[in-house]
């Protein structure tokens, strides 16, 4: 599903019917959400949603962004592309659902006409990106809203007042960045006793500092004022994504009657004044359970719509990265070209002979490296030095394959192996060439790529 709107007519942003006489008020939906129902009297930011628009209904960010900054109840402007470019870029920590979407965004503004001769008239010259809170009373998990927002838009509640106008939104280009304050999952090692365990969140490390074989033994054999250590799972606040809005309306009160400052704002084009419509419980709701949960069968007709097709391999290659990857291996490739003879016709056979690698070069070649044996780089041994040499994890410890808690490469100092972890926030995505994946760990910008060649880079740089 997604946002039907145009730049030119504002009734399409509407359900009011063309033909509607000009003084009657506009009913619009009102199903049950996680916050209620509209009420009486009430300003609301609003995203009206339909299938066979432009606009994606929701897009999320594949990791949301923490937030740790002060969160007010009230919308705030916010530079919304800005922020979208840093986090989604080339050294980003993120990715949009569905992919590229500020590009597109970026698209649609540049083939949009003004709506006026000068700024003051345009509204692209008053209108900003807009940051709100989500409420954990009303949605305890961010996929219950985006499921939510899918399927009836993003209605949120704002305050009007005469001395407080509404914001000026540009229809389907103005978007709302919304925060939950539990979106982000993070971890953290807490000493604490055992009688203190949280079994939904903590994993038991050890147990007078000795690290624990049987978690499950352990829990139960424990007396509840032994000292322990534990890995702790929180969820804290985090911007998980955005909606394009198509307006701000005003609900009449029971009697049909809005302030005489609501008319003004009306007057000039600032809300709409409507009526709720009558409210639908999630009961008679057909993408919802009675408990207002989304229906399985519905989840997949609303998950974003595929990505677009990747560009030619040609158009994103690292030629520079695979030239490096190929210079490193230039001798071993002079030595396997020897094991081979071309005949007359250009065809090559492998010589026979009896040597081997050289001891060392086959111990290199052969390594498993383990990461849970070995000790974790220390970056800012490695930091500022451009790209390392790295070595492959094992496949099931390898963050690049999609293991969890995996390393993203092995580096070695003089003292041996090292393993490269990232923090929790890590965006790994493919491209022609190779698979990389960027992290920010503390006041370090660490990247690895994995090569289609086969080899392994990785650079870490201090970011302050």
């Amino acid at each position: 599903m997604s946002i039907e709107t145009t730049q030119t007519q504002s009734d399409s942003l509407t359900n009011q019917p063309q033909n509607a006489p000009s003084d009657e008020t506009e009913t619009i939906p009102n199903p049950e959400r996680g916050c209620g129902y509209l009420k009486n009297g009430k300003a609301y930011l609003r995203s009206d949603v339909g299938p066979g628009g432009e606009l994606p209904a929701f897009v999320e960010f594949a990791e949301p962004i923490p937030f740790k900054e002060n969160r007010k109840r009230s919308y705030k402007e916010f530079p919304g592309l800005q922020f979208e470019l840093s986090v989604t870029g080339p050294g980003g920590l993120t990715e949009t659902v569905p992919r590229g979407e500020a590009s597109r965004h970026i698209e649609r503004l540049l083939n949009d006409r003004p709506t006026g001769t000068h700024a003051g008239e345009m509204v692209e010259f008053h209108s900003h990106d807009l940051l709100l809170s989500v409420g954990k009373s009303h949605y305890s998990t961010v996929q219950e809203f985006v499921d939510e927002a899918r399927v009836h838009g993003v209605s949120k509640a704002i305050s009007v007042t005469s001395g407080n106008s509404p914001p000026k939104i540009n229809p389907g280009r103005t978007r709302l960045f919304l925060i939950h304050p539990r979106a982000v999952e993070t971890t953290k090692t807490v000493e604490t006793t055992a009688g203190e365990i949280d079994r939904d969140r903590d994993t038991l490390i050890k147990v007078k500092g000795k690290t624990v074989k049987d978690e499950a033994l352990a829990l139960e054999t424990i007396d509840d004022d032994v000292e322990v250590t534990v890995r702790r799972t929180m969820l804290t606040p985090g911007v998980f994504g955005y909606t394009y809005l198509t307006r701000v309306v005003y609900t009449e009160d029971e009697d049909g009657e809005v302030p005489k400052y609501v008319q003004d704002y009306e007057a000039t084009g600032e809300l709409d004044i409507v009526k709720p419509g009558k409210p639908v419980p999630y009961s008679k709701q057909d993408e919802f359970t009675d408990d207002g949960e989304l229906r399985a069968e519905y989840r997949n007709l609303l998950e974003p719509e595929a990505d677009e097709p990747e560009p030619e391999p040609d158009a994103n290659l690292d030629t520079d990265a695979v030239e490096e990857e190929l210079d490193a291996k230039k001798d071993r490739i002079k030595e396997w070209a020897k094991m081979f003879d071309e005949d007359e016709q250009g065809a090559f056979s492998k010589k026979e002979t009896d040597s081997e690698p050289e001891t060392d070069e086959k111990e290199v070649l052969n390594a498993d490296w383990d990461v849970n044996e070995m000790e974790r780089a220390s970056f800012g041994d490695f930091a500022d030095r451009g790209w390392l040499q790295a070595e492959s994890p094992l496949m099931a410890q390898d963050a690049l394959s999609g293991a969890e808690e995996g390393a993203l490469a092995v580096v070695h100092d003089d003292e041996g192996p090292k393993a490269v972890f990232p923090s929790n926030n890590l965006n790994v995505t493919e491209t022609a060439g190779y698979t990389k994946g960027v992290s920010i760990v503390g006041p370090y910008h660490v990247e690895a790529r994995l090569l289609n060649t086969g080899g392994r880079r990785v650079k870490i740089e201090r970011t302050r």
